[in-house]
């Protein structure tokens, strides 16, 4: 991340139409995101990483989303990982590319064993993506989560193995 990123952060982290897939219930500050942006970060000791995606056009750099990597267990060879794609970025393939380089990373910098991910079920765009990057679906939580509209939602769980005497 870089001070740049701040502005974009921001926007994203405070879209409250996203909030119902994840666990934030209030606005972050401007402040507070260039505080965590300027950090001095460590996955060993944040147990998160985050990669900020970009693309180039006619040689112009854009920032069009960022990969995540949470809930980091080296002791057990894990992390969970998001992806989030800017609304005017999406379906041009950055998600799959950021995916392949977050896994490339865990397989080969960190030398995890799997890496994992919880999608809403009705989310058929981002459930087609983790499958393109080699994730398989290992199971479901029933009315997991709250959707935007109230109800209970599913949430499936998928996993990318990357010892083969692990899956």
């Amino acid at each position: 991340m870089e001070p740049a990123d701040v502005d974009l952060l921001y926007c994203w982290e405070n879209a409250s139409e996203d909030w119902w897939m994840g666990a934030t219930l209030s606005p972050i500050s401007r402040e507070a995101m260039t505080q965590f942006v300027a950090g001095n970060h460590d996955i060993y000791r944040d147990r998160q990483l985050r990669w900020m995606l970009d693309a180039s056009a006619d040689a112009t750099w854009t920032t069009v989303g960022a990969v995540d990597m949470y809930d980091f267990e080296p002791r057990h060879g894990r992390a969970g990982v998001a992806v989030h794609i800017d609304q005017s970025h999406r379906r041009q393939g950055h998600a799959l590319r950021g995916l392949q380089l977050l896994a490339r990373f865990a397989d080969q910098h960190l030398g995890l064993q799997q890496l994992f991910a919880e999608v809403p079920a009705s989310n058929r765009a981002s459930l087609n993506l983790f499958g393109q990057a080699q994730f398989q679906e290992t199971g479901r939580r029933t009315a997991w989560i709250r959707s935007a509209n109230g109800d209970w939602e599913d949430v499936v769980t998928l996993q990318r193995f990357f010892n083969p005497t692990g899956a």
